[in-house]
């Protein structure tokens, strides 16, 4: 079956003065109807830029697609003029941005947002718009919506402004919902509140879900397909099973020695020494091998190849592939 979603080599780059930010460099990932696919990496892997391009929303200049390739529905819609983009943007594809305090107008009331991210695809009465706004509140499990629609973002709570940041989401019946780290500011209570939501509202809207996180415990509990990035590029890729059980890159393998585990009390956590490398100033060779345990004298002289593992599992890291037994840290 066709993705619903296919990003393609995608290549996205931020010119300044002196030199060139290549934030994302070569991305490819797939989404099919009633998916949840994760896209996980630490901040400044370009995540959220792989977002934003989807979507038309990079700034150009200084953003500049450098290449690559988009479809929805086995369109592509990279060179859509901004006129044809907001027919598929909140419509088609709608976005849940990570922090709604920032996202949403302070001088406007939350019916007010909503409705006009309706009103601005479809053709009804405001009345009918007003009816759909009621609705949207109640589905994303806000109490009292008639009077929730006449507050201002900041006499709701951060769990209650995600909620409506959602509702805006879901506001025209999307195919695909973005989540760009949308629990983040949020505590592990009302998190667990928000990832139940998103599971209920998928399974009866039939809707698919893109995830853009950094917490591997958010991933074990909604993921279906998981897609991990580093400096721009997919590094592994697989079932979240599969990953979680069975991961084949070492950058991978050193996000779960990070989780805490109650079998780890007492012990201190794995962490993966040194940082993200800056887009614009990254290693030749393999972008990890200077933090990796296992690189070789081939990681830092040639770009690795996604390696097989069979059923839809890949690895960069031919380093690891070629070896008979099991990493672990």
């Amino acid at each position: 079956m066709s993705p619903l979603l296919s990003v393609q080599n995608l290549k996205v780059y931020f010119r300044g003065d002196e030199t060139v930010a290549r934030a994302i460099d070569g991305v490819s990932y797939e989404v099919h109807a009633g998916e949840t696919v994760c896209l996980v990496g630490e901040s400044g892997c370009g995540k959220t830029v792989s977002a934003l391009t989807i979507l038309g929303l990079i700034p150009r200049p200084p953003g500049e697609i450098a290449g690559g390739k988009i479809f929805f529905k086995g369109r592509s819609i990279l060179g859509l003029k901004e006129e044809e983009f907001q027919q598929i943007r909140g419509k088609r594809i709608a976005m849940v941005f990570q922090e709604p305090m920032t996202s949403l107008n302070p001088v406007f009331t939350v019916g007010d947002q909503i409705k006009e991210a309706i009103m601005v695809h479809e053709a009804i009465a405001d009345r009918q718009a007003h009816s759909r706004c009621v609705g949207l509140l109640k589905d994303v499990g806000i109490p009292s919506p008639e009077e929730r629609l006449r507050d201002y973002p900041h006499q709701l709570s951060g769990g209650q402004r995600q909620r409506v940041m959602i509702a805006m989401a879901l506001a025209c019946n999307p195919n695909i919902v973005i989540a760009d780290e949308p629990t983040t500011a949020l505590d592990v209570t009302i998190q667990k509140q928000i990832l139940n939501l998103f599971k209920e509202l998928q399974k009866a809207r039939d809707m698919s879900l893109l995830y853009i996180t950094h917490d591997l415990n958010v991933v074990r509990e909604i993921a279906d397909c998981i897609y991990v990035m580093y400096a721009g590029i997919i590094v592994e890729q697989g079932k979240m099973e599969d990953l979680f059980e069975h991961a084949r890159h070492p950058y991978t393998m050193g996000l779960l020695a990070s989780l805490p585990h109650r079998a780890k009390r007492g012990r201190i956590l794995y962490s993966i020494p040194g940082t993200v490398p800056d887009p614009a100033y990254k290693p030749g060779g393999c972008p990890f091998h200077p933090r990796c345990e296992h690189a070789a004298g081939i990681c830092k002289k040639e770009f690795p190849e996604m390696c097989d593992y069979g059923d839809g599992h890949l690895s960069r890291c031919p380093v690891l592939y070629e070896r008979t037994n099991t990493v672990t840290f």
